[in-house]
């Protein structure tokens, strides 16, 4: 994929970078995206959609591939302005998981 430009993406202002670790967190924000991404990862493949019930609420997470220098890590990020606009913006494919494979 082309490199991304941070700056279109309305995240220059960020002064703190936020690391995630499946380990520590279920989800990420889109704040680590925006920092993995500025780290140079890049997104490949299809995004997945999934959608995470948690107390009657459903929330929207995606699920990136994300490549740099041989490396693979999966990050799943909450659904956000950033996000949503991220994925237009870049027209990634998106892939709904049947509600069916998480029940």
């Amino acid at each position: 994929m082309n490199d991304i430009q941070l700056a279109n993406y309305h995240v220059q202002y960020l002064d703190v970078t936020k690391h995630w670790h499946a380990e520590s967190q279920p989800f990420a924000g889109g704040d680590a995206l925006a920092t993995a991404l500025d780290e140079g990862w890049q997104i490949t493949g299809p995004v997945i959609r999934e959608d995470y019930w948690h107390s009657m609420r459903c929330v929207p997470i995606y699920h990136f591939t994300l490549t740099r220098e041989g490396k693979t890590q999966h990050i799943p990020v909450i659904s956000n302005p950033y996000v949503n606009r991220l994925i237009k913006q870049l027209n990634l494919e998106i892939i709904e998981q049947d509600a069916s494979a998480t029940a």
